[in-house]
């Protein structure tokens, strides 16, 4: 006993002393020099460093436009752990004047890191203007999403839709936001987020969005028209956005601009939800536009940050509002490793088991497919019994199925046409569809080189596809 009490006091001095002795090194370089550093350095790297000694949490001064900085939520390793969880205490609020260190230096590289990422999305969105995000009013907007995790991560190469987040309340902020300072442009909708297969009918699994609006770097968008229209003076760019504004306030009036969204029966031309910018403002459009940002917007009186919770992936909960950083579970997210969402994990892995695969050789009819779809999922729920996903399911299975298998009048996708038969397979399908989009996305983080721990396993051979019932 003693000696192991002896061994366990050497080892502890040493430790102290390697602590001692690296927290020496690093403060014979002075705070500026450490932030030229980490400009050009990936965060994972800026991390690591930061939790490998003491000296990177003692407090420095900073001043009132670097007070919100970058908030860590997670564990790890019981040194590592210590030192996260001091980090993400002294940067939680924004009303202190002081920062840890280790909390200035890890900003420093996420923004820089964000402004490479943004360089090079083709969105139009420069860092400049995201820092210009963070003065509209409080819960209003953040980015999110694959944006914010090839920041995290020093994906400079990366290529993609910039996500940004907004409540409601906020949108005509966040559009006045987008057209001002971000340059950018009003292209349309997009309902992608929100239905799987037919515009007629969706499966929702207790969203929170309300709709998706696309939105384009004006520039790129003008650069467009003037190749189109073989203009090239800089007068018909000017041209080019006095006509935008002008389609943009005639679409407020009701021409084009939800199209698809109307069939859903999703408002957005009256009310909180229309589409427009803030009084006085202006909404460049033009529905031959093109564009690498999605807007999304919450259902009424909930923040920007709620829209996260739904997220599948851990990961993509990462976000900046223009004043912080969020980082969730930050010693998996700056190692490129996240965790799925408990509930979708059990289901797809499920679904993957039982799928039976897709048919070759042969038209199947919807009908089929549909059914098809029910077994399966029928199988899944006796796997993962208690999940918030079934609600409508259990609707679907509530109705008299009404297909008529001997209607020779109308053929198979006619029949689907009858509102009830639409809900009672129609359900059942998107239920289906929702899952393909849940394993598409899986795939797509793991080709970037993301590990989602604990995850099924899915051969790559494996194939689902989407059931178009209703097209």
């Amino acid at each position: 006993m003693d000696n192991t009490a002896a061994a366990a006091g050497k080892r502890k001095t040493t430790s102290d002393d390697d602590d001692a002795a690296s927290a020496s090194l690093f403060a014979s370089l002075p705070e500026t020099a450490w932030h030229q550093i980490v400009t050009y350095a990936i965060p994972p790297d800026v991390y690591n460093l930061c939790l490998s000694s003491v000296h990177f949490f003692h407090e420095v001064s900073v001043s009132s436009a670097d007070e919100a900085t970058t908030t860590t939520r997670g564990g790890g390793k019981v040194g590592r752990r210590r030192r996260s969880k001091r980090l993400a205490a002294a940067s939680s609020s924004s009303d202190e004047k002081k920062n840890l260190l280790a909390t200035n230096l890890l900003r420093t590289s996420l923004l820089s890191s964000l402004g490479r990422v943004l360089e090079k999305s083709e969105s139009g969105i420069t860092l400049d203007a995201v820092l210009k995000m963070g003065a509209l009013p409080e819960g209003s907007a953040l980015i999110a999403g694959s944006t914010i995790v090839a920041a995290c991560l020093g994906e400079y190469d990366w290529k993609g839709d910039v996500d940004v987040y907004c409540s409601a309340e906020g949108a005509p902020h966040v559009r006045s936001w987008l057209v001002e300072d971000a340059n950018c442009m009003f292209v349309g909708t997009n309902d992608g987020y929100i239905e799987f297969v037919d515009s007629r009918l969706t499966y929702t699994i207790a969203t929170k969005i309300h709709h998706v609006e696309s939105w384009g770097s004006f520039a790129e968008n003008a650069k467009y028209y003037a190749k189109s229209w073989r203009a090239k003076s800089e007068e018909d760019e000017v041209d080019y956005r006095r006509k935008t504004i002008q389609w943009g306030k005639n679409a407020s009036l009701g021409f084009g601009i939800t199209r698809e969204l109307d069939a859903l029966g999703i408002d957005t031309e009256s009310g909180e939800y229309a589409i427009k910018p803030r009084p006085g403002g202006n909404l460049p459009y033009d529905f031959n536009g093109r564009g690498r940002i999605d807007l999304i917007v919450a259902q009424r009186a909930l923040p920007a940050s709620s829209l996260l919770d739904g997220f599948d992936l851990e990961i993509c909960k990462a976000s900046f509002d223009g004043k912080k950083f969020h980082i969730p579970d930050p010693h998996l997210t700056f190692a490129a490793k996240t965790r799925m969402e408990p509930n979708r994990k059990a289901v797809v892995g499920s679904y993957v088991r039982h799928h039976p695969g897709e048919p070759e050789g042969r038209y199947i009819e919807p009908i089929e497919l549909a059914r098809l779809a029910s077994n399966t999922i029928s199988a899944v729920r006796k796997d993962v019994p208690r999940t918030p996903f079934y609600e409508q399911l259990d609707f679907a299975d509530s109705l008299t199925d009404l297909y008529d298998v001997d209607d020779d009048d109308d053929d198979d996708l006619m029949n689907f046409h009858e509102p009830v038969v639409k809900w009672k397979h129609g359900l059942k399908a998107q239920f289906h569809n929702w899952v393909c989009v849940l394993i598409k996305r899986l795939r797509k983080y793991q080709k970037r080189g993301i590990e989602v721990v604990d995850v099924p396993t899915i051969a790559d051979d494996f194939v689902i596809r989407e059931i178009y019932v209703f097209r």
